[in-house]
């Protein structure tokens, strides 16, 4: 895909793949992108939601807890 970035620069990338593409050949599609990486573009759609997050830190933290335990208890 083709954009203009915030700069006025105007930039290509290659986004995909898509189950449902967001645009016809020509379509106007919103994109988020990184103005310090203009690499990383993406469609608002693809980008994490951050719903696996939360579950992620919080059984890190019990196994580190669990491990921490089981290291200075001598068992």
């Amino acid at each position: 895909m083709r954009f203009t970035a915030e700069d006025g620069r105007a930039l290509q990338a290659r986004v995909g793949p898509f189950r449902n593409p967001p645009a016809l050949v020509g379509g106007i599609i919103d994109v988020v992108y990184d103005p310090k990486d203009l690499s990383n573009v993406e469609i608002p759609s693809n980008m994490m939601t951050g719903r696996v997050s939360l579950p992620v830190a919080v059984v890190s933290g019990l196994l580190l807890a669990f491990w921490l335990l089981v290291l200075f208890s001598g068992a």
